[in-house]
């Protein structure tokens, strides 16, 4: 390791996604503080029932301010509207604007518009993607981390094994991008939106013009779909690879336990006091995601399959913040 070089810097990457948190520095300087956005983006989004309208185009002849555009289309059979809709579905954006052609479109298109968003939600999420937490002294990765088609992709396949993991750190810094913060709504962060200074001028106009019909639809944010637990619920960071599963109370030191479980490196330096066994983490580039027990349990019906791993990750995390001397409260119970 080169005298010059402060320390092993790190990064949390979605290999699927091709995105990542960007240098998050030393390990030691930042595992004990909450990421600001890490668990949103884990946490599988929930869409709440109330969100899901109902198409009330039934028996309606609306009488419409009508331009070309929206006369020309409602000429067609309320049906081959809702055809369209779906179509256009694969695209939230695309939707939203044939949506707000009028009042009859807006109403025939929610059921849609609502498929629409939630698959926006879960393909944006980083919910059941490859994860690793990966330092920039990597050298190797285990054979399990990278496919044959992700070396392809990542054009990683004529580097030696022993500078793998090295050369795919610098690749995520370099190339990709951090994901958007949870509290940023995604429409009017679109760069078609952004680049498009009418389009983001309609779709504002709209908003004013009726912030509660409106505004759920146009300025969603993460943050907004997360599931709530109820009393006695339990959150629950699952590898979905391996069928293993962390469950806590509290999403309080949820970090922690993904940076215990998911770290890389052949280096041990942390620059922490007790950590060096951090950097050989079992769920490193396995594919993760934290939902509620209760959904889990939901989800899985008696599948009894999956095995709860949740006692030595706690014990070997209380052990490390006497080691490493860390003064705050641990919410592991």
């Amino acid at each position: 390791m080169p005298s010059w070089q402060p320390g092993q810097f790190w990064n949390i990457i979605s290999i699927d996604k091709k995105q990542s948190t960007d240098d998050l520095g030393l390990l030691g300087k930042f595992f004990w503080d909450p990421h600001p956005i890490l668990l949103y983006y884990l946490i599988a989004p929930t869409m709440p029932s109330t969100s899901k309208p109902e198409n009330s185009h039934c028996g309606k002849d609306s009488k419409l301010q009508s331009n070309t555009t929206s006369a020309a289309l409602l000429a067609l059979p309320v049906e081959l509207l809702i055809i369209i809709a779906e179509d256009l579905g694969k695209d939230y954006l695309h939707l939203l604007c044939f949506s707000l052609t009028c009042t009859l479109l807006w109403e025939v298109t929610g059921q849609s518009r609502y498929r629409s968003l939630c698959s926006k939600l879960e393909h944006d999420s980083w919910a059941g993607s490859h994860i690793i937490l990966l330092g920039d002294y990597a050298g190797s990765l285990p054979e399990t981390v990278l496919t044959e088609q992700d070396k392809e992709k990542f054009t990683l396949d004529e580097v030696s094994c022993d500078e793998l993991g090295t050369t795919f750190y610098h690749i995520a810094y370099r190339y990709f991008p951090e994901p958007l913060s949870p509290r940023t709504d995604f429409i009017f962060n679109d760069i078609r939106v952004k680049e498009n200074r009418d389009l983001w001028e309609e779709l504002l106009e709209a908003v004013c013009y009726d912030q509660t019909r409106f505004r759920r639809w146009m300025e969603p944010r993460r943050s907004e779909f997360m599931p709530v637990p109820q009393p006695g619920d339990r959150w629950m960071l699952r590898n979905l690879s391996k069928r293993e599963y962390v469950t806590l109370a509290w999403t309080r030191d949820m970090d922690q336990v993904i940076y215990t479980l998911i770290a890389r490196s052949d280096d041990p330096s942390v620059s922490m006091r007790g950590g060096d066994w951090l950097v050989k983490g079992p769920w490193a580039g396995d594919r993760i995601d934290i939902t509620l027990v209760s959904a889990h349990e939901k989800e899985n019906g008696d599948e009894g399959d999956w095995k709860e791993i949740t006692a030595g990750v706690v014990s070997k995390l209380k052990a490390l913040a006497v080691e490493d001397d860390y003064r705050g409260k641990l919410y592991l119970d």
